[in-house]
């Protein structure tokens, strides 16, 4: 027999050890940590952190609800139904039992429930939606036929603990799963089929951060000690009353630092107090929160709702990541539980089962930034109407639902339903205001024929009118694209104390400067409103221009310079071969750039501004 060769797969190294058996990280191995019920149970009661792990995505996959695309009346009956069965709420229950291990919802009819739901609902028909754990539910036998609809799911659940057993049907019970067992090797069929408890993921991590705080709160009373040295103490403790009458003098001088705040000893005696130091524990909790923020799979600022640590964080950027992970949950997790029970309830509200519908945004706005929003949809919208793309009167009733979707307008849909009901009709207001003259109308200066066109206030010269009037809008121009700078206090500050005496008023960075005439369209927009260049980095003060006149700050900037790229690889030129990023601070006057010291704060620059080249350039 020959010698036999162990072969391993990582790193190693026999001089220092790596991945050999003198290695201790070689002896590592992962295991997984089999959770009862009963610890699942006890772990989210027991710790805020749990369940808080547990509660926080099934509130915010179902917080804010979903938007229809359908008519007031249907939104109105589905919403009537889905509060009378308690909908969204038991939901959120459903969800929260799925995190904890497994949930479900029934869908009673009333009727025997053995059977397939039937294909036919009538309206109201639906008589409950409750709210079962997998520990009320028994799985059946797995259905095994590879060409069933079913396959690999239960052929029944069976529901206990009600004083008897009841056979459902599945199209009766909608099912909320935990984190999915990939199936390497067996595990138990209900297992399998309900997934892992989230508990049971984040439980390390949990245990390790509750550890730390708790050793944390053992140290403060230990952080500040007396010490009293007291003279024959050892002697004193052998008499029969030797400790009470020591017991007795430590209280004694403890009354006199509290009351009189002073210190009695006899002249041999000493007396000090021992501070241990606490620094770099916040730190350490930090470290911890940090890990179960990552085992959770919630950003810090969500799961304990403080603001992120580190210098001008907002933690926008860490929600806008959570946020985009919970609609993948919603879509994945949420949407086909939804759908088995609108199956149902659509049709039980009397409107159709197949009503499309999206989940809402999840991202919390502003005013500022729900009104931004809105601008660049009402500019949106008159692009639209001035294309006549879509009738006049859908687009009017589609505005109408936005506005009173976006809850931001109280008492609009009321209103309207009023003016419906009088019989108020939309102004169709003057034609010439928007730009739509007919050919041959007075005031028609902008008209337009066409060979074989009929003149008069036909649809034909209308639209013809109207598409030469966004094609004159439309055709390609100069560009000239700037951010004007919003903190012009700061900077006129600094540049004051450096000897600028002559500061321009226009303080703003140019992005682009094409002299090519472009389609302005075609350039797209910043995904960012407003842009604020962080402090520090590489800042210089020289001077710009052919003589030199532009006494200008210089910076670093990705995103203006990756705008300036873009909007060069879409056609528009640009009269310098590299891009720099600048603030031109002053314009002609004798000053020594050698001496300026570099503003280094904060730049904070405002939405892009397009517009034609004027004469006399920048």
């Amino acid at each position: 027999m020959g010698t036999v060769t162990r072969l391993w797969d990582g790193l190693a190294n026999v001089l220092t050890g790596r991945g050999t058996t003198v290695d201790r990280s070689a002896h590592n191995f992962w295991m997984r940590r089999f959770t009862t019920p009963e610890q699942i149970e006890s772990a989210y009661l027991g710790s805020w952190l749990h369940r808080k792990i547990v509660d926080i995505p099934a509130q915010d996959m179902t917080r804010a609800g979903r938007d229809w695309d359908a008519t007031d009346d249907q939104i109105s009956a589905i919403e009537r139904e889905e509060k009378r069965l308690g909908y969204w709420p038991k939901l959120y229950e459903a969800l929260t039992l799925g995190r904890l291990g497994g949930g479900a919802i029934l869908i009673g009819l009333g009727d025997d429930p053995t059977k397939p739901l039937p294909t036919t609902i009538r309206p109201g028909q639906i008589r409950y939606l409750s709210v079962l754990s997998r520990w009320q539910l028994s799985l059946g036998e797995m259905e095994t036929d590879p060409e069933s609809d079913n396959f690999g799911q239960p052929r029944y659940f069976r529901l206990s603990g009600t004083g008897r057993q009841v056979d459902i049907h599945p199209s009766r019970v909608a099912v909320f799963k935990g984190l999915p067992i990939p199936a390497i090797r067996m595990t138990s069929w209900e297992d399998n089929f309900w997934g892992m408890s989230v508990v049971e993921a984040c439980d390390e991590a949990v245990q390790q951060a509750t550890t730390a705080c708790a050793g944390f709160s053992a140290l403060i009373d230990e952080a500040k000690i007396d010490v009293f040295r007291f003279n024959g103490t050892v002697d004193q403790l052998s008499q029969p009353d030797g400790e009470a009458k020591l017991m007795k003098r430590v209280e004694l001088t403890n009354t006199g630092k509290s009351v009189h705040r002073a210190v009695i000893l006899d002249k041999e005696d000493e007396w000090v107090q021992r501070q241990l130091s606490l620094a770099g524990v916040r730190d350490v909790i930090i470290t911890y929160d940090a890990r179960v923020a990552g085992a959770a799979d919630i950003p810090a600022t969500r799961l304990f709702g403080k603001s992120p640590d580190g210098q001008n964080s907002t933690g926008e950027s860490d929600l806008a990541n959570y946020f985009q992970g919970v609609g993948a949950k919603q879509d994945m997790q949420l949407r086909p539980p939804m759908q088995q029970i609108d199956a149902v309830m659509l049709p039980s509200a009397g409107v159709p089962a197949d009503l499309p519908w999206t989940f809402s945004t999840l991202m919390v706005l502003t005013e500022q930034q729900a009104a931004d929003i809105e601008l660049k949809e009402a500019q949106a919208l008159e692009k639209i109407v001035g294309l006549a793309l879509v009738p006049e009167t859908a687009m009017a009733k589609t505005v109408q639902n936005r506005l009173v979707e976006s809850g931001r307008w109280p008492g609009l849909k009321v209103e309207i339903e009023k003016a419906e009901a009088a019989g108020e009709e939309l102004p169709e207001g003057d034609e010439t205001e928007l730009g739509i003259v007919p050919v041959g109308s007075e005031g028609g200066d902008r008209s337009i024929s066409r060979a074989g066109g009929q003149s008069g206030s036909g649809l034909p010269a209308r639209r013809a009118v109207n598409d030469a009037w966004m094609l004159e809008d439309w055709a390609p121009k100069t560009l000239y694209v700037s951010r004007a700078v919003e903190n012009r206090d700061d900077i006129v500050k600094w540049a004051r104390s450096q000897g600028f005496t002559d500061i321009a008023e226009d303080l703003h960075v140019t992005i682009t400067y094409s002299r090519t005439p472009v389609d302005w369209m075609a350039m797209g927009e910043s995904w960012r409103g407003k842009l604020e260049i962080e402090p520090g980095g590489p800042r210089l003060v020289e001077a710009l221009g052919p003589d030199g006149k532009y006494k200008a700050l210089l910076f670093t900037a990705y995103e203006l310079a990756s705008r300036n790229a873009e909007m060069r690889e879409k056609g528009a030129s640009f009269d310098w071969p590299e891009y720099q990023p600048h603030i031109s601070i002053q314009v002609g006057g004798d000053i020594d750039l050698a001496t300026v010291k570099p503003y280094t704060g904060k730049i904070v620059l405002g939405p892009e501004i397009f517009e034609e080249i004027r004469s006399g350039g920048e």
